[in-house]
């Protein structure tokens, strides 16, 4: 097993902890290997010098450490005895060699699991030269390590080791004799030839085959004999020997050898026997020999094979004739396309037109004028890849007569070429053209934009006929400019067509393109549609909307509404393919109007929010919105069918409230379920239910389908109660009064509590109520809340809101993620909602403003664990993980549990779709019996960085851990207590690339690293990491004293660690392993490692802190033992 110096190095860090099978007698090996941290390739060196030092019987007691599966971990001994192996290798080590031969070749004998023994034949293959044979030899009759044996007796590959395979041949069985039989040939091995004749007759079969196979490769004429007759008992067909293929290898093999004589010979004798159509493969390789031999003069053999009545035969002989890539050949066979006919014919002109060889082009052209149609195809692209620019003339006149399958040929032909003179000769052939053929060539001319021929393509959009007409105007726009305008605006004006109108639409847009920005084309236009007849200015509306800018929107909505019967249908077909969504609310209030254009309005609606990227939640909003004013069973149907897209909660909500009505209630049914099956952590009662609901429901042949899937999602699914229902729809229940913040309330007594309780029920009632499933405030009153408090959560929520309005929804009592009128700019709202707006430290602002106009319907998701708050408002993420202040004691963190409330704030504002779904919270981690009796306390309680200081916006406390998130946030996060000796335990998960750093003695302000000391906490195997100082990896010191590295677990999983600091002395020990013990006085009396100052050295006390560089890093149960106490 050969491996780069690299892999080696890291390898030797394997071996830094005791193999724990290793005996008394391998102590002096197990010594050596844990001396063997390899740092850089000089070390590496150091290390294999090392191993050598221990001599023949040392190698042979690594090697004796090896144990079967199951039995310990082979890895380290696997991976150092594969580095000596490629260390032996090196010019100069011929001694260490044959030492680790005679080692590895003794383990052999002693070792007993076959895995182990495998391992070590491998290494011989890597180190062995005649020397290994002998070690070899026994296993060339083990049934299970023959073939390991025999791969290395290959690679070997002397005369002995040749000889030795041979030998071992007599007397073999089963897979092994399988194994060297194909050796034997894979090495060409012909002293074997007698041995395996015999067992070419084999009735075992694949005895049979891969002797065939070994026969063909070692390819002396005296195995001709046996390798003809199994290919001729074959049939010259395929079988399960493979016999064909091996007598056609061995032909191969004669050539290769320099016998083509004998070659040539026996390729004529199998294409004379090879007549049968079950033959064709056997024969077309015969000959494809026979032409690699004989070159051009096996032309004879071409031309009678060209002519074949195997088309199979026949297209693989013109092609083995075309590629010789012969003027004279090709001329040849060009004179048989006279004598051959039909199919025949038309293979013929394909491949001579594949040479592209300009001498046949006179001749291919008169092949145009064939009677056969299939003959007249295959001439079109043999005249084009032959004749080029010559052939587009007859090209042309054969379009004029030819059949609609030849004209798309002809098009795709002169498609393949280029140049203006070609294009001068179509544009001047189109009035002569029949209309199928003339709309080919529009289409070609507006392909490739040929400005040329504007004024014919032009001239032809009034053609009365409307095929022509339509391939006329859909090929402008690829075309015109500028200069084009006025024509395509009075064409715009004249014709009738609508396919015609809508092309020239396109073009419009597309010659304003130089005529500036949006604004200005949109100007441009408008100007020209108000010179326009008033019967056909709606025709310019189609135009707008591919410019598409605010002020072509604005024109089209003021047409609806300002036009008549003629104008408003074209708006609306304007506005349904608007290239933005920016048209969506236009079409929305004209579906609202229930007049003769809201059903067009209202499919255009929904056509443009299907092909525009909104998130679930927005694209959920609309399709409520058009399910209010949905008429007809169909766009009923549609709308759920578009829902399967959100993959909500809220969407199979949506879907499942349309169970009970038949018209739309399979669709419903099948939209459940697509979302259910979708969205895996979809769970709880509601989905429960309406997932049995839907099952009912469904019908049709692939109900059962359904049906099953349902089943098996309902078994699937979560334990848990998921999402449920804050708000029924109905009345308040679930609902009270407020009664003034949770601090005050806390102070009350029960009486008291329950009197005030009472007298806020009452105002609540005043202010709120349930109307159309509705929760609707009118504006007078304070704030409703939930009768549950709740800690860590997730909150689905609808609201709406009118002009100047203004609410909130508070978080465990506390305000609040804020919703108000954008236009309210005299307070800042111009930012949007769904921001905490009561944050004074933290961020208090959305990070985008994404509110749906005033008087529509948004959707806040709402998940707070902890102290942090996370807000999406229409699917948008708007708040970020961000710590919500306690706005009534800004000394204290947020109530670990308390009511929500909807805000009463003097406006009206309307909630739909309130549901909850409760969050599990991380047990904290509990001091054991003995760590208590020890004087240890906790420094994190899981829930928050109350014991913390410093940045504790981009270390956030989450799912019980203390996570860095690295956001492009600065500062390190630091105990609030200084400590001076000390024992610190904790965990911590690296992500890839992780970069961290344990901060202790350290002051708040400064480069932790030289004003305290920090110990790395880093992920030692990433890439990017590869070429540290040693004192830069996990563990050291920084700058001062290095740890020994290779005790880290994989990324991802969870590390223990434990750091005792007791004046000068400091002892890492990292998941049971000490990586480090060191006097920082006494590392740095002579200068520290990195040759920087290091005041931090002789602080005697400081802060503890963690020092976040790289990629997202957790850490947990975190205590602390206080030396000094």
């Amino acid at each position: 097993m050969k491996l780069p110096l690299s892999t080696i190095t890291g390898i030797l860090l394997l071996t830094t902890i005791t193999r724990a099978q290793a005996q008394p007698n391998n102590r002096l090996v197990a010594d050596h290997l844990t001396q063997m941290p390899a740092l850089d390739g000089k070390q590496l060196v150091t290390s294999m010098e090392s191993i050598a030092t221990l001599g023949e019987k040392g190698l042979l007691d690594m090697a004796l450490t090896l144990v079967a599966p199951g039995k310990g971990d082979n890895t380290s001994a696997e991976y150092a005895l594969g580095g000596f192996s490629y260390y032996v290798t090196k010019p100069g080590k011929e001694a260490q060699r044959s030492m680790a031969v005679r080692a590895y070749g003794q383990a052999l004998e002693k070792l007993g699991d076959p895995e182990s023994k495998a391992f070590l034949i491998s290494q011989l293959q890597v180190v062995g030269k005649d020397d290994a044979i002998a070690y070899l030899k026994p296993y060339l009759s083990d049934e299970r390590l023959c073939a390991p044996a025999v791969r290395t007796l290959v690679k070997i590959g002397t005369p002995l080791a040749q000889k030795t395979l041979l030998d071992a041949l007599t007397g073999s069985q089963g897979t092994g004799r399988l194994s060297l039989v194909k050796a034997l040939g894979d090495i060409h091995y012909q002293p074997a030839a007698p041995a395996l004749i015999p067992l070419a007759q084999s009735e075992d079969k694949k005895l049979r085959k891969v002797t065939l196979y070994a026969l063909a490769r070692i390819g002396t004429p005296a195995v001709e004999p046996a390798l003809a007759k199994a290919a001729q008992e074959s049939g010259y067909t395929y079988d399960v020997t493979e016999a064909t293929a091996s007598y056609l290898d061995y032909l191969n093999r004669l050539v290769a050898l320099g016998n083509k004589p004998l070659a040539n010979a026996l390729a004529r004798r199998v294409l004379a026997q090879c007549t049968d159509e079950k033959q064709v493969p056997t024969r077309s390789a015969a000959l494809r020999l026979l032409v690699d031999i004989n070159q051009q003069k096996s032309l004879p053999l071409l031309t009678q094979a060209v002519l074949d009545p195997s088309r199979e035969y026949r297209v693989a002989a013109l092609k083995l004739a075309t590629g010789l890539r012969s003027k004279p050949v090709n001329l040849q066979l060009a004179k048989l396309v006279g004598k051959a006919t039909g199919a025949t014919q038309a293979d013929l002109i394909t491949q001579l037109g594949e040479t592209g060889d300009p001498a046949l082009a006179p001749f291919l052209v008169t092949t145009l004028k064939s009677s056969d149609p299939a003959v007249r195809l295959a001439a079109i692209p043999a005249v084009t890849r032959t004749a080029y620019q010559r052939g587009v003339t007859p090209l042309l006149e054969l379009m004029k007569r030819g059949t609609p399958e030849e004209m798309t040929a002809i098009k795709e032909s002169l498609s393949l070429l280029k140049g203006a003179q070609m294009y001068a000769q179509i544009t001047h052939s189109l009035t002569s053209m029949p209309a199928d053929a003339r709309v080919a060539l529009l289409s070609l001319l507006g392909a490739r934009a040929v400005t040329a021929s504007i004024p014919q393509v032009l001239f032809q959009v009034n053609n009365p006929d409307s095929t022509i007409s339509q391939a006329a105007a859909a090929a402008l726009p690829m075309m015109v400019s500028k200069e084009q305008i006025p024509q395509l605006v009075q064409l715009l004006t004249t014709v009738t067509d609508l396919k015609t109108v809508r092309s020239l639409q396109q073009a419009l847009v597309a010659a304003t393109v130089s005529e500036g920005d949006s604004a200005q084309r949109t100007d441009l236009l408008a100007n020209y549609m108000q010179q326009a007849p008033i019967a056909v200015q709606g025709r310019f509306l189609g135009a707008l909307a591919g410019i598409g800018s605010p002020r072509a929107l604005e024109l089209v909505q003021q047409s609806f509404e300002k036009g008549d019967g003629m104008v408003q249908p074209a708006a609306v077909v304007a506005l349904s393919d608007w290239p933005t969504p920016a048209a969506v609310p236009a079409l929305l209030t004209i579906a609202r109007q229930n007049n003769v254009s809201s059903e067009a309005a209202l499919n255009g609606y929904l056509a443009l929010i299907d092909r525009s990227a909104y998130s679930a939640d927005q694209r959920l909003l609309l399709l409520r919105d058009a399910m209010e004013i949905a008429r007809t069973p169909q766009q009923k149907n549609d709308i759920l069918k578009a829902a399967t897209r959100c993959r909500t909660f809220l969407a199979l909500v949506f879907a499942g409230s349309y169970l009970n009505d038949p018209a739309v209630a399979k669709q419903a049914a099948a939209t459940v379920a697509t979302i259910a099956n979708s969205s895996r952590d979809l769970s709880g009662s509601t989905v429960r239910s309406l997932l049995e609901k839907a099952s009912q429901v469904l019908t049709g042949p692939e109900s059962e389908a359904q049906r099953q899937a349902i089943q098996r999602r309902l078994q699937a699914m979560t334990p848990g109660e998921g999402f449920v229902a804050l708000f029924n729809g109905k009345d308040l229940s679930g609902w009270k009064g407020l009664v003034a913040d949770p601090i005050k309330r806390s102070k009350m007594d029960a009486a008291t509590l329950a009197q005030e309780q009472q007298k806020a029920d009452e105002v609540m009632r005043s202010g709120w109520s349930a109307k159309d499933g509705l929760l609707i405030f009118n504006g007078h009153g304070n704030n409703i809340c939930t009768e549950k408090p709740y800690k860590d959560f997730e909150m689905l929520v609808d609201w709406k809101i009118t002009k100047e309005g203004d609410a909130g929804v508070y978080l465990r009592g506390t305000p609040q993620v804020q919703i108000w009128d954008p236009a309210r700019t005299d307070v800042g709202a111009q930012v949007g909602s769904g921001g905490l707006y009561n944050n004074q430290k933290f961020v208090s602002k959305p990070l985008k403003k994404v509110d749906n106009p005033v008087g529509e319907w948004n959707t806040f998701r709402i998940i707070m664990k902890g102290e942090r708050v996370t807000v999406y408002l229409n699917g948008e993420l708007v708040t970020d993980n961000t710590v919500l202040e306690n706005y009534w004691d800004r000394s204290q963190p947020i109530f670990p549990q308390e009511q929500i409330e909807l805000q009463a704030h003097g406006t009206y504002v309307a909630y739909r779709n309130i549901y909850i779904r409760e969050l599990p919270q991380a047990k904290p981690y509990e001091l054991t019996e003995e760590e208590k009796r020890a004087g240890y306390e906790l420094l994190f309680n899981g829930k928050d960085l109350s014991n913390w200081v410093g940045n504790t916006k981009d270390y956030v406390a989450e799912d019980g851990d203390i996570v860095w998130y690295n956001n492009g946030g600065k500062g390190n996060l630091y105990t609030q207590k200084e400590y001076s000796d000390f024992v610190f335990r904790f965990e911590f998960q690296l992500t890839p690339g992780a970069n961290n750093g344990l901060g202790i003695r350290a002051p708040l302000e400064g480069d932790a690293a030289y004003m305290g000391m920090e110990l790395q906490i880093l992920d030692n195997d990433a890439e990017i990491y590869k070429k540290l100082e040693p004192y830069q990896y996990h563990g050291s010191v920084y700058g001062v004293i290095p740890a020994r590295r290779g005790a880290l677990k994989p990324v991802g999983e969870w590390n223990y660690e434990e750091v005792t600091v007791k004046g000068n002395q400091i002892t890492v020990v990292l998941n049971g392993v000490q990586i480090l013990n060191g006097d920082i006085a006494e590392a740095s009396k002579n200068g520290t490692l990195d040759h920087k100052d290091h005041p931090g050295l002789k602080r005697t006390s400081g802060h503890i802190g963690f020092l976040g560089h790289g990629s997202v890093l957790r850490f947990r149960n975190i205590r602390i033992k206080d030396l000094k106490k």
